[in-house]
């Protein structure tokens, strides 16, 4: 499987939200799906929690954590 790099944190966070909501994922998208989800379980479990809070502080404490997670595996770039 290529492995993509996107150019930011929300690039990334809107091709996950969008396979998720997938009817009908193909194979490569279903294993996208599970790597970009692998990711986001190295996360602490306040942190992926925040990242679906309202609470805009720890939604943006997250995304944070997130980012950083990414850019150190080169998945984000930019």
């Amino acid at each position: 499987m290529d492995l993509p790099a996107y150019s930011s944190l929300t690039a990334f966070l809107a091709h996950r939200a969008a396979l998720r909501e997938m009817a009908a994922p193909s194979a490569a998208q279903r294993e996208l799906l599970q790597w970009m989800d692998g990711l986001l379980s190295l996360l602490a479990e306040r942190d992926r929690a925040g990242l679906e809070s309202a609470d805009l502080r720890h939604r943006e404490r997250a995304q944070r954590a997130l980012l950083r997670l990414l850019r150190e595996r080169g998945v984000v770039t930019g």
